[in-house]
This record gives structure tokens, sequence and C-alpha cells, in this order.
């Protein structure tokens, strides 16, 4: 029998030699002491309850709830609107998007690092280099 490749795992260690040899991780230590130094100091203000106020009506209409089909029609219509520059514009929704979640997997950031390829072109080691670079993961 032949053995089954498992192609998600050998793109994975692909993506990490590249992103390996394009920026030197800093060691663990490094960042535990950079964070120890920088700790904010949370306040709290008090704010007084804002009295009732009536809801002004709104000219753009907003659905009820946000679902998958909602967001694939007001893409599509992006998409209309925007023509050839969309794609451009869909790579930065799709980063934006995994930024907001919080904590970072390792398909997060694959998935980061396949909109900034689709989005550099050629120029995309140094456009992943320099996003690694100002980012905190």
């Amino acid at each position: 029998m032949s053995k089954k490749k498992n192609t998600l795992k050998d793109l994975d260690d692909f993506l990490k030699q590249q992103a390996a040899s394009l920026v030197q991780p800093t060691p663990l230590s490094e960042k535990v002491e950079a964070e120890e130094t920088h700790k904010p100091v949370a306040t709290v203000k008090q704010v007084a309850a804002p009295k009732h106020i009536e809801p002004e009506e709104s000219t753009t209409e907003r659905p009820e709830s946000v679902s998958a089909e909602t967001i694939l029609e007001d893409l599509k219509t992006l998409s209309q609107q925007e023509g050839s520059a969309f794609r451009h514009t869909f790579y930065d929704l799709i980063i934006q998007s995994i930024e907001s979640q919080g904590g970072s997997r390792p398909e997060d950031k694959m998935l980061i690092n396949t909109a900034l390829y689709l989005k550099s072109g050629s120029q995309w080691k140094d456009t992943i280099r320099a996003y690694w670079k100002n980012k905190n993961y």
C-alpha cells in the first residue's frame, strides 16, 4: 500500500521554511520581557448614564442579522462596483477579519500569507516580511 500524502502538512512545512528564511523569529524570552515592561495600566472612567433618546431613522437599511448569505451578497455588490480593484479589497478584508479575531492559529497565518502573496504578485516575499515585522504575533 502506498502512503497517502497530506498536502496541507506539506504546504504548512513549506511556508514555515519560507517564513524562517525571510524573518528570524524573536526568542520567546525577549517577548516575555517586553510584555512585562510595557504592561499598560488600566483606568476606569465613570460615565453618567445617558438620558433616554429616541433612535433616529437611518437612511441606510441594515439587516437585522448578519449571515454568510448577506455578506456574500454584499461582496458581490462591492465586486460589481469596484471592478478589477475588488480583488485587492477582498484580500485586505480577509487579512483584517483574521486580525480582528484575536488569537493566532497556524491556519490564520497561512491564510494571511496566502492573501499577501496573491495581493503582492512578484514582490510577495518583501510584503510578507514587512507585514510580519510590524505584527506582534
